[in-house]
């Protein structure tokens, strides 16, 4: 018989293999449980010591908690006086349809300084050749290829008159010129049918002494009858589903007001800080979202939308400036679209000390004399400090570039800077989102 013990002792020596496996997991067990108790692990010294980790701050810092929301951080910028920092820089949408590519190339380049960003859009209603036509001088303009601040948006989209298309289309070239490049400060939307009636220069001049936080945007409060008039109707926009363009569709049936927040109509063009036009486009809040959608069906949207965002919130209510910086002529009582100005304008215009003016028809004459006796401008460009080459023999001095930050103001920036005094006055503003 075999003896047992035998047996036992062959397991035993047959298992010793596994002895040291098995001591080396019990050495690594016991480091790890010392390296826990004595902080061998903790976070290095730099950007996370001291950090808590993130459930523990809301919850160890509920009563100061305003610093870890995005708001909180809004606040500090706007509180912030940027009016000290470089000259500022804008950022332009040019908008056109259908047969309009030469009037976008005259307003590009009359308003054109290499600070400045550009966007145009041409809509669909415009054919594909029209469209080429537009890229391919942006392409061949050596100016505009050197700078590379000028871009024409490849998508096209169908652009409704007083539906939420044109706010779509908007929105779209905020977010590109976000994406393309953050370095402006104000974003400005001009039509093909706008006009200068300043440089650029004086423009920038002006604006570099005015804080980055003043949204210059035409508002009031919808009140009383036309309330009723223009929030109760629902209308439908064809150019958000078809791909031809025709008149916006009425509905039969009518929608309750709106309690959650006031709406405001205005001008439809804007001259918007870059923080106000990030906020419309990532919406922290959520409120520009649900307030785009609400306008989705809403009578000239363009009018209100914009509006309705700014002085429904608290951060920006404040930035509101009721002024479009446009020139716009109107019959009385007004009609549906604005007078096209003419020669018998101009000492009007020029009276307004406004930048801007609309709406012009094509080539008419008096925007060769806004060029001759209000802009300088003989060649392709408005004339600027930035333009150092010579003139002779005919030669355009903007083909060299100077510094783009030092500007040469004339009497286009004096005409501005009474204008914006009378906007920044006191009295002006206590209405401003009431």
């Amino acid at each position: 018989m075999r003896n047992p013990l035998s047996r036992h002792s062959n397991r035993v020596f047959n298992d010793s293999k596994w002895i040291i496996p098995f001591l080396a997991s019990l050495l690594v067990s016991i480091t790890l449980i010392f390296s826990t108790i004595f902080g061998f692990f903790k976070a290095p010294y730099g950007r996370y010591h001291h950090q808590l980790p993130f459930d523990m701050i809301s919850f160890a810092k509920t009563e100061v908690s305003n610093g870890y929301f995005v708001e909180s951080s809004l606040n500090k910028v706007l509180n912030t006086n940027s009016s000290s920092f470089e000259p500022p820089r804008l950022a332009y949408l040019i908008s056109g349809t259908k047969g309009d590519s030469h009037r976008m190339m005259r307003t590009l380049q009359v308003i054109y300084h290499p600070r400045n960003q550009y966007v145009l859009h041409l809509d669909l209603e415009a054919p594909p050749r029209e469209r080429l036509e537009l890229a391919n001088a942006v392409k061949n303009n050596p100016t505009f290829a050197a700078v590379e601040n000028v871009r024409v948006m490849a998508q096209s989209n169908l652009v409704t008159y007083k539906g939420p298309t044109m706010i779509a289309s908007t929105l779209q070239a905020i977010a590109i010129l976000l994406k393309e490049s953050l370095d402006w400060d104000w974003f400005i939307n001009l039509s093909a049918s706008d006009y200068p009636l300043v440089t650029q220069d004086d423009l920038l001049h002006v604006f570099s002494n005015l804080s980055r936080h003043l949204n210059f945007i035409e508002h009031m409060q919808i009140t009383g009858w036309k309330l009723n008039q223009r929030a109760r109707p629902i209308v439908v926009d064809p150019g958000l589903y078809l791909s031809k363009k025709s008149d916006i569709a009425w509905t039969t049936q009518r929608r309750s007001l709106p309690t959650s927040f006031k709406l405001f109509t205005g001008s439809a063009w804007v001259a918007l800080t870059r923080t106000f036009a990030e906020y419309c486009i990532w919406g922290w809040d959520n409120f520009p979202r649900t307030i785009l959608m609400y306008y989705t069906n809403f009578i000239s949207s363009p009018e209100g939308y914009f509006h309705t965002v700014i002085c429904n919130t608290n951060e920006f209510r404040s930035t509101a400036i009721s002024h479009d910086l446009h020139y716009i002529a109107w019959d009385t009582p007004p009609k549906q679209h604005p007078i096209s100005l003419s020669m018998k304008y101009f000492d009007k215009m020029v009276k307004s000390n406004a930048p801007f003016a609309r709406k012009f028809h094509k080539n008419d004459p008096v925007l060769d004399k806004i060029d001759k006796e209000l802009l300088g401008r003989t060649g392709r460009f408005a004339p600027g400090a930035w333009c150092i080459g010579s003139s002779e023999g005919g030669a355009d001095p903007c083909s060299v570039r100077g510094d783009d930050s030092v500007f040469r103001p004339g009497p286009g920036a004096e005409r501005l800077q009474r204008l914006v005094n009378t906007l920044l006055s006191e009295e002006f503003r206590k209405n401003q989102c009431s």
